[in-house]
């Protein structure tokens, strides 16, 4: 079974729609709580909005030590918040992440003229092969919409990126963690491809 952590900020139904097409003969489940996530073989953590308001409803459910114990044992893909709260902090609300992996969480700025947020299709750039990218090519654009980006401490933890106005870090992975800057669910096929090699 696979949950999907519901803290009533997350495009949900695009997500359930995304795994049940990847893995039609697998159940998925909205996890509001602990025991849905302790039953769970994979983990995927969508998100929209403030890191500080996500804690806040994960701390009301009395799912972060269950979450914590999840990001140790099984598989887990976190999309934009959901990969932005494994992180130290946020300057979104001046709010602490999970801590789970070493970076921060900043807010773009206004230099190069860039546009915020950011919004619309961009090309992803690889650091390394990783079975995450399995038949994906620097051709394949995914869908963002975002105003902060991830500071990484440790940069082997990235493994693609995007350009805009520098490099805006758009899939991470550590052991049995990894995280999306973009939505594959809203990225057509190349962001199905994405969640099939999850799956």
């Amino acid at each position: 079974m696979i949950a999907v952590v519901n803290t009533g900020v997350g495009n949900l139904r695009s997500v359930l729609l995304a795994l049940n097409r990847a893995c039609p003969e697998v159940s998925v489940r909205i996890a509001s709580e602990r025991k849905t996530l302790r039953d769970a073989s994979k983990v995927v953590f969508p998100g929209q909005g403030s890191m500080r308001d996500c804690i806040e409803r994960l701390n009301s459910l009395d799912m972060v030590d269950e979450l914590r114990r999840c990001l140790v044992t099984k598989p887990f893909l976190g999309i934009c918040l959901g990969k932005q709260i494994l992180f130290d902090y946020s300057e979104e609300g001046g709010s602490k992440g999970l801590g789970f992996l070493p970076g921060k969480v900043k807010r773009f700025t206004t230099k190069n003229a860039v546009k915020i947020p950011h919004m619309g299709w961009n090309s992803l750039i690889f650091d390394r092969e990783h079975p995450l990218t399995k038949k994906l090519t620097s051709e394949d654009d995914m869908y963002f919409v975002h105003s902060y980006h991830l500071q990484l401490k440790n940069p082997s933890n990235r493994i693609a990126y995007v350009n805009y106005s520098g490099e805006i870090t758009a899939i991470i992975a550590k052991d049995n963690i990894c995280g999306t800057q973009f939505h594959p669910e809203k990225s057509q096929k190349t962001g199905q491809t994405f969640i099939e090699n999850f799956m």
